[in-house]
């Protein structure tokens, strides 16, 4: 997904003015696809009734009754037989152990196939069935990472992490996560060549092996639970899908099993905001917007070394004032209502870690829309190299058949599919927001007027991001 001379990154500017301007950005007549089409599409007003659509369902909730949402949110138990859960259990951890050996695979055909990343299966895999796919399948659909974890499979064949050597504090909380996962972002980000074969499979691998003695040192639970970022990234992002294992298998509204284990602690609540930050980022340095306001001609990039501390302390920042902005909008929610006089006091921390929970929809969400483009192109050239992974002229599966083209971006229907279809999805996140968030509300207060405002900062975050990530899809961007 990711080649060399993709994801440009800049020169640092001031991050607090350039949100401020997104959120204040008017009509931009662009397409957001593979940053080479620019097309004459009513974006402004695509934009404009995306996000007339989330203040009217913002509108719409504070005229329910109160309990109304709770009713919404109950999850029905589905008629599945709980043997044949126990029987996927361990078939998961059979693949898992399956997924280890292809990721041992993987890591081989890095250091030793071809050196051109859209020719060598390791990063096509990591960046587009990994990072894009099973992110969006584990959020929407159902839990793929427990079939796919390279770890728990391997740990149950050896009985690693039965006897740990070092305690982890309970205090510690997640906080270790969220440091790997900012690294994680930065190397996204602002390396200065993420795909490339030999040095990913450097990276991969040797977290791959820094989990296994992690585990191996201070058990399975709690360094999966504390440490591992991507298992608890997939559980916080899977807590969103309509199907549940809780006792039965039960379905309802998406969001229904995140709400039930509200709240997060803080860690896992400052890890939510650091998750939506680094999607939103990824897309504003890619931006013509971007790029000229650190004097950049897109179409004369200098290349990523030239902008790696640009990439890194924008990231940063980002984090920063997103991190500032929910705290905020927290902040003055609680402050309206103690103006009121009301008498129900809820602290400012387990407000806090209540509606964090409310930032993964977004998240999820701007997940999809960002790399949607990106995967209808990859998945095809992770199909066509998976048929001769070692550039031998090998045609496995006849897969080599497959023609990876990006011919669709041409025809003006077919993106005007693409960004509704972008632009749908990030409306539709930001709704189940909404409702997530005022079911929350209504569980913190008893009264009608607390419920809305509590509401009243995030609103106003909540309207104004959705016009941030309509904006973000409809800017031109440069490679």
């Amino acid at each position: 997904m990711y080649t060399n001379d993709m994801m440009v990154k800049r020169k640092p500017l001031f991050l607090f003015f350039l949100m401020c301007g997104l959120f204040c950005a008017g009509q931009v007549d662009a397409h957001a696809s593979e940053q080479g089409l620019v097309l004459l599409l009513p974006t402004g007003a695509y934009a404009a009734a995306g996000t007339l659509t989330v203040i009217a369902s913002i509108l719409l909730v504070t005229c329910l009754p109160k309990n109304a949402l709770s009713i919404l949110f109950q999850a029905l138990p589905l008629p599945l037989d709980r043997a044949k859960g126990k029987n996927a259990q361990r078939v998961s951890l059979a693949t898992s152990l399956c997924a280890t050996i292809l990721f041992l695979i993987l890591v081989f055909i890095g250091f030793r196939g071809p050196t051109d990343p859209q020719n060598n299966l390791l990063p096509l895999t990591i960046w587009t069935v990994w990072w894009i796919g099973v992110f969006v399948v584990q959020g929407m659909v159902f839990d793929v990472w427990k079939w796919v974890n390279p770890w728990t499979g391997f740990l149950n064949v050896l009985n690693l992490g039965e006897n740990p050597i070092v305690r982890i504090p309970e205090k510690l909380c997640a906080w270790p996560a969220v440091v790997i996962l900012v690294c994680f972002q930065v190397f996204l980000l602002a390396d200065i060549a993420p795909s490339d074969p030999q040095r990913l499979a450097a990276v991969v691998f040797g977290y791959w092996i820094f989990t296994l003695v992690g585990i191996e040192l201070c058990g399975r639970d709690p360094w999966l639970q504390k440490v591992e970022c991507f298992s608890i990234m997939f559980r916080l992002i899977g807590s969103l899908r309509p199907f549940h294992r809780d006792g039965p298998f039960r379905v309802g509204l998406p969001g229904w099993y995140a709400l039930k284990h509200a709240p997060l602690d803080v860690s896992e609540a400052v890890f939510c905001l650091v998750l939506l930050t680094g999607g939103s980022f990824d897309g504003v340095n890619e931006t013509f917007w971007w790029l000229a306001q650190l004097g950049i001609n897109p179409l004369e990039f200098p290349g990523r070394s030239a902008v790696i501390w640009s990439s890194t302390l924008g990231l940063f920042a980002a984090i920063i004032l997103l991190f500032t902005l929910y705290g905020a909008s927290i902040w003055v929610g609680l402050k309206a209502i103690e103006n009121r006089g009301s008498s129900d006091r809820i602290p400012y921390q387990h407000a806090f870690n209540m509606f964090a929970v409310t930032l993964l929809p977004i998240a999820l969400g701007y997940h999809f829309a960002h790399y949607l483009v990106s995967f209808m192109v990859q998945i095809k050239f992770t199909l066509s190299t998976a048929s001769d992974p070692m550039a031998l002229g090998w045609n496995l599966f006849g897969l080599g058949a497959i023609k990876a083209t990006t011919g669709f971006l041409g025809v003006p229907e077919t993106v005007k599919t693409i960004w509704l279809t972008q632009a749908g999805v990030v409306v539709v996140s930001h709704v189940v927001s909404v409702l997530m968030g005022h079911n929350i509300a209504s569980k913190l207060y008893g009264n009608n007027k607390d419920v809305v405002l509590i509401q009243i900062g995030l609103t106003v975050l909540m309207i104004a991001y959705t016009m941030f990530g309509l904006w973000l899809l409809a800017s031109p961007r440069g490679i």
